[in-house]
């Protein structure tokens, strides 16, 4: 991987919303998530926090890989599908996607505005959740498109508030 590119899906992703992916015996996971970030460029190192709660967790610690797809403004439903907030779609988060598989084998969802593939570097007990720490082994960033955030209890774009 190179640089550049660990450098360019970090700057599309501005407190922005990400779907944590992972898979297990041909089984496909994934939640949103709200915080993710940069700690090392040597070797490209992430951390992202999840609860124990989550299921999804348990599959990381199994595969040692996770993917972050950061949505764009557009894939608000997205965000809202993998926080479970659509509940007929709760059994089966890709349905009607697109995804592809990672080469840690983990899903990346069609027209983000970036993913990186990792693999767990770390895992840290931090009481409630466990913070991975994930080695960056593939980036990708599209030329186009602006991050979907979450503000103010809103999903949309980024916007400059006026005071």
């Amino acid at each position: 991987m190179e640089a550049q590119d660990f450098k360019e899906v970090m700057a599309r992703w501005a407190t922005g919303i990400s779907v944590i992916t992972a898979a297990q015996d041909d089984v496909w996971y994934g939640f949103t998530a709200n915080s993710f970030a940069s700690v090392s460029i040597d070797p490209y190192l992430i951390s992202m926090s999840m609860a124990k709660s989550l299921h999804t967790l348990e599959v990381i610690q199994n595969t040692g890989a996770f993917a972050v797809n950061i949505l764009q403004k557009e894939h608000a439903h997205l965000g809202m599908r993998f926080a479970g907030m659509i509940p007929e779609l709760n059994d089966n988060r890709f349905q009607g996607l697109n995804a592809t598989l990672s080469a840690n084998g983990c899903p990346l969802l069609p027209d983000t505005v970036g993913w990186m593939d990792c693999k767990v570097y770390k895992a840290i007990d931090v009481g409630a959740s466990i913070l991975f720490l994930g080695e960056v082994t593939g980036a990708y960033f599209s030329a186009i498109g602006d991050p979907l955030v979450y503000w103010n209890r809103q999903w949309g774009e980024f916007k400059a508030q006026e005071v």
